[in-house]
């Protein structure tokens, strides 16, 4: 319906608005602090041992059009925990917009009396595909009224440093900054701009079952305003982890990740909405699922 297709553009325009002018290209998943790949491949074989993580994440129940993404990422050890290697596949629809990512990651990692320090390097493409003629227009000679898919390459690095309480992290995922539209027809010089990850925090032992793990990312994009996650977890006998998170400008996050076994752990976050679009949504819920084994 006319209804139906303007809530889809609506929502583009503000996803779009806000991924290339005051935000990120990409989603950030609430889960992120369980699963470290994704923001810096220095974390690529941190854990020394196999793990596995996939996160269904539906953004903005209710609407439209809405961001959902899922992501499947695993990451291992080698050479007497010298070296990790990881591998992360996305997928990413915003409204009439879906992009597959697929990066490799390598870190080698160098043991310090502080503790240990990776070196990450990421390399892959993004693959995203547009689906405009699903929408009704009433200029269909309008020259963003072409389907088409771009492939684009990318890199990225990052470095990791971590020991049994503190750890800190800084990266630039997508170094290379690709034309946003590849439309003969349209004369723009739009590109994604780069934009950088410093990420740290702390584990506090508050008595013998129970810790306090406070943690911070900061998100720095070229031309637009600084975005920061400010976290803070309790961790119960290593076993239930649950927090609040506070996203500048967008979400509260409530956060809980429970340890099944010594192989598989589940997480959920559910954001509330604080930004524009609180009113026609009732949040956004996330999970995830990791497997992990210890390498004999």
């Amino acid at each position: 319906s006319t209804m139906k297709n303007l809530k889809i553009i609506l929502v583009s325009i503000l996803m779009f608005s806000g991924l290339y002018c005051n935000g990120q290209q990409r989603p950030v998943v609430s889960t992120y602090m369980f699963n470290g790949l994704l923001i810096n491949p220095a974390y690529a074989g941190s854990l020394n041992l196999f793990s596995a993580t996939v996160t269904n994440r539906n953004q903005w129940v209710n609407v439209d059009g809405a961001p959902n993404s899922q992501s499947v990422s695993a990451h291992t050890t080698w050479k007497e925990n010298q070296v990790g290697t990881g591998l992360t596949i996305q997928r990413d629809q915003i409204g009439v917009h879906e992009q597959y990512s697929v990066y490799g990651s390598y870190a080698y990692k160098i043991r310090t009396n502080a503790g240990l320090l990776s070196m990450g390097l990421q390399g892959g493409f993004d693959s995203r595909s547009s689906n405009y003629s699903s929408l009704d227009w009433k200029d269909p000679s309008d020259p963003l009224n072409i389907d088409g898919t771009r492939f684009n390459p990318n890199v990225g690095a990052g470095l990791y440093f971590a020991n049994k309480t503190f750890f800190v992290g800084l990266s630039v995922p997508y170094i290379l900054q690709p034309k946003i539209f590849d439309i003969t027809t349209i004369s723009s010089d739009a590109r994604e701009s780069r934009y950088y990850y410093l990420n740290f925090g702390n584990v506090i032992e508050l008595s013998k079952k129970i810790k306090l793990n406070p943690s911070f990312l900061l998100r720095m994009q070229q031309r637009a305003n600084i975005g920061y996650d400010a976290n803070i977890n309790l961790i119960f006998s290593d076993i239930i982890y649950a927090g609040v998170s506070y996203r500048s400008g967008d979400a509260v996050v409530f956060i809980a990740q429970l340890v099944l076994n010594e192989n598989f752990r589940v997480g959920y976050a559910f954001d509330t909405v604080t930004s524009a679009i609180t009113g026609f949504t009732s949040g956004t819920h996330e999970i995830m699922l990791n497997y992990r084994k210890l390498i004999r």
